[in-house]
């Protein structure tokens, strides 16, 4: 189950306010179905005969054997892991056909279980589960082999985003469970951006002790994410990143905003999330016309590869307001 945002973290609660909460209704409910026999078939077959309807608080059931609930509780070591594992393959389970549940997880492992509309139905090959196959046998027979089949969820663990998640995943902030949602979803050439961009804000801050942000508009999921860099004290971090995401959320037209702050060496400090409609509002429309034109950096890349190109003179997505010719473009 996925509870509403509460805990450490702020939430909107839809008219401007912020309240603080240690727990909310459930969100979504994911039915997991499992049967004790191994039957290498029941994927397929419960694709081909089961029939499920849509519902807002009910994703789609997953059901398989104990067996493949033993593996991905093995490979995924995290709640969050596994629920993220379990959001993926309900929201895109209709375009997969395989024969086996473990061939999903060890795409998931490589790639991560994202597909994008240009894609209508993926038949995957048993082969895929190879490198899953040796993980387990070097994990509980000790035979020689990578434990981690190699791929995305493993290249992002040492990065900035994967010290951030791993903070998330330390934390029992439910407010933080939606954020480490995004994150884990997130395209591999999008990750890289993000990482290169904490680490530009955090060497600035550290430079010059002033405030440094960066954003990203993740369009496809009408959310994005500001990632906000402060060596200031906990009130001032707190207004500059309510002030910065709620511009932010309203100049994209976002449902979702997500903000963090970190510290000058690139620790989590705390995080906020916005959740409510996008209206127009004449206070937003006057703080508009006063902020910086075109500093939020749409991607279209949870699980994409095409991320639009900058141009020279556009005005750099870290933030800064300059040009992108005069600030990131050469670094």
């Amino acid at each position: 189950m996925r509870g509403s945002a509460g805990g450490a973290c702020t939430e909107s609660d839809g008219r401007g306010g912020a309240a603080n909460r240690t727990a909310g209704p459930v969100k979504v409910v994911y039915p997991v179905c499992i049967v004790a026999d191994h039957y290498p078939a029941l994927s397929f077959q419960a694709r081909q005969f089961l029939r499920t309807q849509p519902h807002d608080r009910l994703a789609a059931p997953l059901v398989t054997d104990v067996f493949a609930l033993d593996a991905m509780t093995e490979m995924l070591e995290s709640p969050l892991r596994l629920l993220s594992y379990l959001d993926l393959r309900a929201r895109f389970g209709d375009k997969l056909i395989t024969t086996h549940e473990l061939t999903l997880l060890s795409f998931h492992l490589k790639r991560n279980l994202w597909l994008n509309d240009d894609y209508d139905l993926v038949a995957l090959e048993d082969d895929i589960a190879a490198d899953l196959d040796v993980a387990m046998l070097a994990r509980r027979e000790g035979l020689p082999g990578a434990r981690t089949p190699d791929g995305i969820l493993t290249r992002i663990a040492n990065t900035a985003i994967g010290r951030i998640i791993a903070e998330i995943e330390a934390r029992p902030d439910a407010s933080t469970i939606d954020l480490g949602l995004l994150l884990l979803q997130l395209s591999e050439e999008t990750a890289d951006a993000v990482n290169r961009g904490i680490r530009q804000i955090a060497a600035k801050a550290r430079g010059d002790g002033r405030n440094h942000d960066i954003t990203i508009g993740l369009g496809e999921s009408s959310a994005g994410l500001t990632i906000h860099c402060n060596p200031g004290d906990l009130l001032s971090a707190q207004r500059a990143l309510r002030t910065h995401c709620e511009g932010r959320k309203y100049s994209q037209k976002a449902n979702r905003w997500f903000g963090l702050v970190l510290r000058p060496d690139g620790t989590l400090w705390f995080g906020l999330k916005l959740e409510f409609p996008c209206t127009q509002d004449a206070r937003m429309d006057a703080l508009m016309r006063r902020w910086p034109a075109a500093t939020a950096r749409p991607v279209n890349a949870i699980g994409t590869k095409n991320a639009r190109k900058i141009g020279r003179n556009a005005t750099c997505p870290c933030g800064s307001g300059k040009k992108y010719k005069k600030c990131c473009m050469k670094r």
